[in-house]
Order: C-alpha cells, then sequence, then structure tokens
C-alpha cells in the first residue's frame, strides 16, 4: 500500500505517525560539540517503523529494545535520525503537523543557530497566528 501512494501522500502518511508516535528536540553533547537535531519515532510495530526507513531509502536508523520486564510486554523499534537529515525530514512534514510540533520545529532550529554549513536555512517560517 505504501508504495502505491505519491511521494506527498506518503509524507502526509509519516507525518500522522509521527505526530502520534514521534519526537522532535536537541541531541545533547558534551561541552564543545555543536548541538544536533533529532527525529525519533517509536513503536512496537516494526513494519510501520520501517516506513520511515523506506521513505528515506535507507535500511539504518532502527534500533530493536526488548520489553521483557512483564510477559505481555511488546517489544519496542524505534526509528532515529540526527543533524542535517532530521531537519530536513522536519521541514518537508512541517505543513502537515499540528501547532505544537511545529513551534518544536522552530524551538530547536533557534537552539542551534544556523546550523552546520552543509543544510539549508528553513524552508518555512512561523506563521503569526
Amino acid at each position: 500500500m505504501f508504495d502505491e501512494l505519491t511521494k506527498k501522500e506518503q509524507l502526509i502518511f509519516l507525518a500522522g505517525l509521527f505526530e502520534g508516535e514521534g519526537w522532535f528536540g536537541i541531541q545533547k553533547k558534551k561541552e564543545g560539540h555543536t548541538p544536533a537535531a533529532v527525529l525519533e519515532v517509536q513503536m512496537s510495530d516494526e513494519e510501520v517503523v520501517i516506513l520511515f526507513q523506506r521513505y528515506l531509502k535507507t535500511n539504518r536508523n532502527i534500533r530493536k529494545k526488548s520489553k521483557k520486564e512483564k510477559a505481555h510486554y511488546k517489544d519496542i523499534y524505534r526509528f532515529s535520525i540526527k543533524g542535517y537529515r532530521a531537519l530536513h525530514l522536519m521541514e518537508e512534514m512541517l505543513p502537515y503537523l499540528c501547532k505544537r510540533r511545529k513551534e518544536q520545529y522552530y524551538d530547536v532550529v533557534k537552539s542551534i543557530g544556523n546550523g552546520p554549513k552543509n543544510w539549508s536555512s528553513p524552508i518555512f517560517k512561523p506563521s503569526e497566528d
């Protein structure tokens, strides 16, 4: 089903998943290192998490965490990207995200300033409303 969607439809679908299961923020590093943007999606359905990989055409960035504290707990799969790739994916999803997520994005962009030289400035500007 996912592969039959247009690129825009795939992005809208992933933005909806991100709204419910995702997180966006800054990776804190040791002093002297540039802070990096981080985007993560975490859930127990590995097939759904893999859709983020397919959209970005990568076969990396998924980690499995076993939740065997109790017999009925499921394993968790986490997709994460950092740096300019995280910022660019957030920029792509921005038109389809709620106000709170957009504010998170702008807070991260403000926190890291102009960012590394290898990523473009933000595509979208915050609205007045």
